[in-house]
Order: structure tokens, then C-alpha cells, then sequence
């Protein structure tokens, strides 16, 4: 059995046509079909369904399917590892939210990163659901990312550890010396993580005045700015704010209600992980603690 067959077979999902697979694949259709039935061969039992169209995977084609994706992550991590050891670095990949990169990572990594026993690391910033991708894939060792009922991101807890970070909280802020005209709205884009959790909690909020969007910005930084520049009502994280309140630069505003709880939580391999990695790890939950 050849491993670019398991490919074959979830390119067949993915184009859901054969000619379409085909193409994915960079092949001739009739190279493919003889891949297939390949594939079909060495597993012993029929992988699509008789006579549906478009393909449909058979009850054995599903489970090859997904065990292949598996077996081929862990492959390509393993492969990652041993070039990681071949090169003597200790490597640390964490993938992460952009606020988070710049305020959780940076104030938890800063006493590490001053020792001279610190590992390289790798700091890399995604949307979550690109970043829970890449921890599946092996691509990356840690993920940091926000966690809320709306924001769940569905890893298997059979080979996934998680640990809760910091707790924090979404608030609405504007301008300290805004008047009392009802502000416009400062959101973020909806894909991201903030984004969606704002808009969800707006949806549902009962007693929550009309409020017209005034903007919508992707760089939560940008949104407080806007916002102590009297541009309108942000929903920002407190721990982001908390010493522009206490300057009076900038003010709540509603019902505490209005305001959003939710948390960072932090996530792994389960697989005993590696010196280096369990340093970075140690340091973020040391952060948490702290917070």
C-alpha cells in the first residue's frame, strides 16, 4: 500500500467527483482509477458506495479515510521531529491569536526568554479554527487560544491536553468624556474569535439599546484607539483596559451584564512532549496563575 493511495481517497472527498479528485491529485483519471482500485484491493473491501453519485464513501471507505489522515499527520509529525533532532535545536512551535501574541505570549515568555537555557521559539498567528487545524496536523506544539461556550474548539480530548488559562472579560468602553448620545458601535470582523463572540452575545442580549455599527476592524489595538479617540463603543478585554478605566481615559458603559466573560485555554499533544516544549508550556500556565 502506498501512502499518496490514503491521499487519493480524501482528495475523492474533498473534489467530490472522481474527475475532480483527479485534477487535485495532478493526475490522469485513468491513473486514478487504477490508484483506487488499488487502494481497494489492499483493503479487501469495497470503498464507495455501488452506483452512488456523486462518490460515497462506504462504511469501511469513511473509517480508511479518517485513519489515514491520522496515520499521515502522525507521519508527517514524526518526520518534523526527527529533522528537528537531526538540526539540534529545540524547536518550539506555538501558534496563537494576534491580540494573544502580543499580550498573553509576551508577558508570559518575557522571564523565559531572558534565561540562557531558553529554547527558540516560534511564534506564529492564526484565526483559531486555521490554528486548531495546524495543532491536528502537527504542525504546531502549543496552541493559545480564547475558549467560550461559542468559541469551542473541538479537539479530541483522547489525544489532546488542555489546561485553563487567564480569565478575563469583554467589556464595553468608550470615551471618558463621552456625552450621553447613544454611541455607535466599534466591532470586530466576524471571523475572528472576538468577532464571533461579540456577535453572538449582541444576538442574544435582551434590554441592550440599538446600536448602529459604526466600523469593524480586525486589530483589537485599532478598536482602542478608536475608542479613546471618541469614535464610538468598543468591546474590549479588560485586562487590555483596565488601566485606561482607572485613568478615566476611558469608561464602562451598560449593565455588567453587557459584559462578556470568558477565558484563554492552552492545548497539546498528550504524548509525553519535549523538553523545550514543556518549558514554554510551564511558562504560559505560570502567566495564568499570576493573572
Amino acid at each position: 500500500m502506498q501512502l499518496k493511495w490514503l491521499a487519493d481517497l480524501q482528495a475523492v472527498v474533498d473534489g467530490g467527483s472522481f474527475k475532480a479528485a483527479a485534477e487535485l491529485r495532478h493526475v490522469t483519471a485513468p491513473a486514478f482509477g487504477r490508484r483506487l482500485k488499488a487502494l481497494e484491493q489492499w483493503a479487501g473491501v469495497p470503498l464507495f458506495e455501488p452506483g452512488s453519485q456523486p462518490p460515497r464513501l462506504s462504511a469501511a471507505g469513511q473509517r480508511l479515510c479518517e485513519q489515514g489522515r491520522a496515520t499521515t499527520r502522525e507521519l508527517e509529525l514524526l518526520r518534523q521531529e526527527l529533522g528537528m533532532a537531526g538540526q539540534g535545536e529545540q524547536l518550539v512551535r506555538l501558534v496563537t491569536g494576534r491580540t494573544l501574541a502580543h499580550s498573553v505570549v509576551a508577558d508570559a515568555l518575557a522571564p523565559l526568554m531572558r534565561r540562557k537555557d531558553a529554547p527558540l521559539v516560534q511564534v506564529m498567528t492564526r484565526l483559531m479554527n486555521e490554528a486548531s487545524e495546524m495543532l491536528e496536523r502537527g504542525e504546531v506544539d502549543i496552541l493559545l487560544s480564547y475558549h467560550h461556550p461559542v468559541l469551542a474548539l473541538r479537539l479530541d480530548g483522547r489525544r489532546y491536553l488542555q489546561a485553563r488559562g487567564a480569565d478575563d472579560r469583554l467589556v464595553p468602553v468608550l470615551h471618558g468624556h463621552a456625552g450621553k448620545a447613544l454611541p455607535r458601535l466599534l466591532a470586530y470582523d466576524p471571523g475572528q474569535a472576538l468577532g464571533r463572540l461579540l456577535d453572538d452575545h449582541l444576538a442574544h442580549l435582551r434590554g441592550l439599546p440599538p446600536l448602529a455599527l459604526g466600523m469593524r476592524c480586525d486589530s483589537v489595538d485599532s478598536l482602542r484607539e478608536y475608542a479613546m479617540r471618541g469614535m464610538g463603543l468598543a468591546w474590549l478585554p479588560l485586562s487590555m483596559v483596565a488601566a485606561d478605566l482607572r485613568a478615566g481615559t476611558l469608561s464602562l458603559w451598560g449593565e455588567p451584564a453587557w459584559q462578556i466573560p470568558f477565558e484563554t485555554r492552552l492545548f497539546r499533544r498528550k504524548k509525553p512532549p519535549s523538553a523545550a516544549v514543556a518549558q514554554v508550556w510551564e511558562a504560559l500556565l505560570a502567566h495564568s496563575r499570576r493573572g
